[in-house]
């Protein structure tokens, strides 16, 4: 009987077999725990990359904007220097509507330029839930749009500070935009040629242009370094 008994070996049989199941049944987990690491990785990288495809929309957005109102701050620069400079033409002024209303133009108003930043806030967002994203390379993006800016946003405070001096000043001559030449366009001919404190508001509201541009410049100049990098490494259009 044991001789039987041990020929047919059924507890190792069972040993066996069970080991089997075991094994079978911690692979089947490891597999599954794979597949889910697997799905959860591609979800975060689409995730990442979604992020980043609307920042890089937010920043085409902002950058033609602010290419726009350079150049329309460029323009009213010109205007304003050859005011400063006294080389306008007085006759024009007080004869031509147009021509008087397109200098005028220049001094009373400035863009209002919206810097789009949704995409960095939820990239911020994401890397608060994710310490792996917090790389050089994103710390520059969040810098970007913190620090410079903050320094946009002082610049546009001192613009309008300078726009309301120069705008009140004007008021108070009864200086306006008209269709028709009125006493306004003799008066800003006086003003353009005699006025001393005019040409002193109008250098600050010149000063407040320049700052504001060059910041907007190395704004986009700085962001689009960035956004190319990104473009290339997400192939992003």
């Amino acid at each position: 009987i044991r001789k039987k008994l041990a020929d047919d070996n059924k507890p190792l049989k069972y040993l066996r077999y069970a080991i089997g199941e075991i094994v079978l049944v911690v692979i089947g987990i490891l597999i599954a725990l794979q597949i889910n690491n697997w799905n959860q990785k591609n979800i975060e990288e689409t995730q990442i990359r979604n992020i980043y495809a609307r920042v890089v929309q937010d920043f085409n957005s902002t950058a033609n904007e602010i290419d726009r109102s350079v150049v329309r701050m460029d323009s009213a620069i010109i205007l304003m220097e050859k005011i400063i400079n006294v080389e306008i033409n007085r006759d024009s002024i007080l004869a031509f509507g147009p021509y008087y209303n397109r200098y005028i133009s220049s001094l009373t108003g400035f863009p209002d330029i919206q810097i789009i930043d949704t995409g960095v806030r939820l990239l911020e967002s994401k890397i608060a839930f994710n310490y792996e994203l917090n790389n050089t390379y994103n710390e520059r993006l969040i810098r970007l749009y913190s620090e410079y800016l903050y320094e946009i946003k002082v610049d546009v405070e001192s613009l309008i500070l300078a726009f309301l001096k120069l705008g009140d000043y004007l008021t108070e001559n009864g200086i306006k935009y008209e269709r028709n030449i009125t006493k306004s366009s003799t008066k800003f001919a006086e003003m353009a040629f005699e006025d001393d404190l005019f040409k002193n508001y109008l250098l600050q509201h010149k000063s407040s242009y320049n700052m504001h541009i060059r910041n907007l410049k190395q704004f986009r100049r700085v962001g689009q370094e960035l956004i190319d990098t990104i473009k290339v490494e997400y192939s992003l259009e």
